[in-house]
């Protein structure tokens, strides 16, 4: 389970695509400060794909990315990026229109991931029938 995964979790239950974030309310989400290479190191913030980067998984995992850092406000925005034709978009966790209309898997996914405290990619859904 990452050490991000509330960071994760907060990105989900957005109810926007764009969160300008400062590295204290990061902080606050996680329960713990940030490591010292966050505050110095640009790359710490990097849309990484490979593995290693436990931080920039955390958002990608769910369709979120980083742009606009400013190190020197201590500063970061996160965006929901628009999905793949091969990759499904996880989505925020919002209700449904009306009882009939259903959730996504996605959304299904986000709210589980929220609710047991494990990220999206850790819950499995299966359907029978």
């Amino acid at each position: 389970m990452s050490k991000y995964r509330k960071l994760t979790s907060h990105l989900a239950s957005l109810g926007n695509a764009r969160w300008v974030a400062r590295f204290s309310e990061i902080e606050a989400i996680l329960g713990y400060p940030l490591p010292k290479s966050a505050y110095t190191y640009p790359a710490w913030w990097s849309n990484q794909a490979d593995n290693g980067h436990s931080q920039s998984a955390s958002w990608q995992s769910i369709g979120w990315r980083t742009a606009e850092l400013n190190l020197a406000n201590q500063q970061v925005t996160f965006f929901c990026q628009e999905p793949d034709q091969d990759r499904p978009r996880a989505t925020r966790v919002t209700s449904p229109k009306s009882h009939n209309d259903g959730l996504t898997i996605a959304e299904a996914k986000a709210g589980l991931s929220i609710h047991f405290g494990v990220a999206p990619e850790s819950v499995v859904i299966t359907i029978k029938g």
